[in-house]
């Protein structure tokens, strides 16, 4: 629950940075970067937060297995 909360953090301020960075850039620069006004804070939210998600998965996966105790139960 903590690490969710966490997240929506990361998350909340990533995108208040992200508008912040955009509002001092110009037309010209975002759509060399392949956006627009309109979509270049969903984009990089939405690459905040798929990073986050495979953070999350690479760590849930990498449970450490005792040996001595597989098969056991």
């Amino acid at each position: 629950m903590f690490r969710n909360f966490f997240n929506a953090l990361i998350v909340a301020r990533s995108a208040s940075v992200s508008k912040q960075v955009m509002d001092c850039m110009s037309d010209r620069q975002l759509e060399d970067l392949g956006y627009d006004r309109s979509t270049f804070v969903a984009a990089q939210t939405a690459i905040l937060v798929a990073e986050l998600a495979a953070k999350d998965d690479a760590t849930q996966s990498s449970v450490p297995v005792n040996l001595n105790l597989v098969g056991s139960l």
